[in-house]
């Protein structure tokens, strides 16, 4: 760490990471993990946790959502297949195909030109067939629309490798909608069935389905945010906190009541406070909307208020905690003492029901370290 020159550190447990893979492996009871490593592995290093999840035999594919996460993950030695979950850019199309990767076909005349391209370069092209059951971002619908791509397939199916089938809940707070989104699905994959198409793998859930719903779980489960953490409202206390978001005090100063903080003076101190600048700010990947609702922070093992920030530094009232300039502040995750400031629940007073979104939001400019 003394080898760094950034301003905060996202310190990653990856003994943390691997114990929690070991537990979801033994939820699923038989069905198979896909880590899903989209958005730079919810921002904790894509290279590196895609090696992590490499080191289990039970995981066979991995999941990201754009082509160029899939080129890094090959580019860092990563022979298992690799699920592009997303809709593909159509310049896109052929450097994935060259690159193996498995590509969604969400929409019909894709598998004509994946076939094509596929020949050109010589391989067959392993696909997973994406079918529509309400969330209408990507899709084939079941009937009319699925009974096409399957007359799409029967011309190309010596060109494309079907590696399974796969849909996403839409609102799982919407008991009655889930399940028959449930249904549709399995409508949709005997639909594909009865039309000669084989599919080595169904899948529907992701981390929160798996949850509150573990009766969806079919052949496998795209598991993220389990990965790295629990439940932001219902923990079950099988898996832990992974990473840790820290950075130090730059200044310290002694200001009255009435003082205005940071831009526009749109903050006003209510009463005499000793506050301290810290040396990251949104242009780190801070959530503003954390500082307007003066979220927490740890300093020497208390709790502290974020008043104000800039691109890059941040203001926190500090009033009666001992601190110095150079003492560590712990954004989320554990301070040095230990304490906890969960990620789930610094994401809850922005209302977003994932701390995996505050990982995501982090710039490239916070250091990612591991320990192992």
């Amino acid at each position: 760490m003394n080898n760094l020159l950034n301003n905060s550190i996202l310190s990653v447990d990856l003994k943390r990471v691997r114990r929690n893979v070991a537990t979801v492996l033994e939820e699923l009871e038989g069905a198979q993990l896909i880590p899903v490593l989209k958005d730079n592995a919810y921002g904790l290093g894509l290279e590196t946790i895609g090696r992590v999840m490499e080191e289990f035999p039970q995981i066979t594919t991995l999941a990201v959502a754009q082509v160029g996460e899939g080129a890094a993950l090959r580019q860092a030695g990563i022979t298992r297949e690799i699920l592009v979950l997303g809709g593909v850019p159509t310049h896109l199309l052929r450097g994935a195909v060259e690159l193996d990767l498995t590509l969604a076909v969400g929409r019909l005349e894709l598998l004509p030109v994946l076939a094509l391209l596929g020949r050109s370069v010589g391989r067959r092209v392993k696909i997973q067939i994406k079918i529509e059951t309400g969330l209408n971002r990507t899709g084939v619908e079941p009937g009319a629309e699925l009974a096409k791509l399957l007359e799409e397939w029967r011309g190309v199916r010596s060109d494309v490798q079907v590696m399974g089938a796969f849909s996403h809940f839409a609102d799982l707070g919407d008991e009655g909608r889930t399940q028959q989104q449930y249904q549709l699905f399995l409508e949709g994959v005997e639909q594909l069935e009865a039309g000669g198409m084989e599919l080595p793998l169904r899948h529907i859930s992701a981390s929160a389905a798996h949850e509150q719903f573990p009766q969806y779980r079919l052949d496998a489960v795209r598991i993220g945010r389990r990965l790295y953490m629990d439940h932001p409202t219902k923990p079950t206390g099988r898996v832990s906190e992974t990473a840790t978001w820290r950075t130090w005090i730059t200044n310290l100063r002694t200001l009255q009541a009435g003082a205005p903080l940071g831009y526009g003076g749109k903050v006003v101190l209510e009463r005499d406070a000793t506050v301290a600048t810290i040396a990251v700010g949104y242009g780190d990947g801070l959530s503003e909307g954390l500082v307007q609702v003066h979220g927490p922070v740890l300093v020497g093992g208390e709790r502290a208020r974020l008043m104000a920030c800039c691109m890059d530094q941040t203001l926190v009232d500090v009033t009666g905690i001992p601190c110095r300039v150079g003492d560590p502040v712990t954004l989320f995750g554990w301070d040095e003492q230990g304490n906890l400031l969960a990620s789930q629940e610094v994401a809850l007073l922005v209302g977003d029901d994932e701390g995996c979104g505050l990982t995501s939001q982090l710039s490239p400019r916070v250091a990612r370290i591991y320990s192992h």
